[in-house]
């Protein structure tokens, strides 16, 4: 029974990847709220609550590349809670950025919202656009 249940969900697996293809593509980008660099003072992950409206509760959110309104939202520290901004950014295709909120201090509650790092997505291919005829 466990042969077939391992030969059932095997058989699943392309499946699941190529619905994950034909919805992004072989072009995507991606941002998150993982802290890249540890060493900066007063930096902190972040949480990105929506990218055009679109809220997301995913750690690595999948957006397609282009001019992108991201809000960003601060983890709460002693005393307060986190806040909200909102940041545009022009996302280029196969890049994955990471958001971080960077405070004013180690006590208070401002900050605003920096990108930390930008890296390449491994196996995303850039593709040209269709040309109007």
């Amino acid at each position: 029974m466990k042969i077939i249940a391992t030969v059932l969900f095997a058989s699943l697996l392309p499946a699941t990847d190529a619905a994950a293809l034909e919805k992004w593509g072989p072009t995507w980008s991606e941002v998150t709220g993982t802290r890249y660099f540890r060493a900066t003072m007063n930096r902190a992950p972040a949480i990105i609550k929506s990218v055009d409206g679109r809220n997301y509760t995913d750690r690595i959110v999948k957006i397609e590349p282009g001019k992108r309104m991201v809000v960003v939202q601060s983890p709460p520290r002693k005393g307060f809670q986190g806040s909200n901004k909102h940041m545009t950014m022009d996302i280029a295709p196969c890049k994955r950025y990471y958001i971080n909120a960077q405070f004013d201090s180690g006590v208070g509650p401002e900050w605003k919202p920096v990108v930390a790092y930008v890296e390449s997505i491994p196996g995303c291919r850039i593709t040209k656009t269709a040309e109007p005829a």
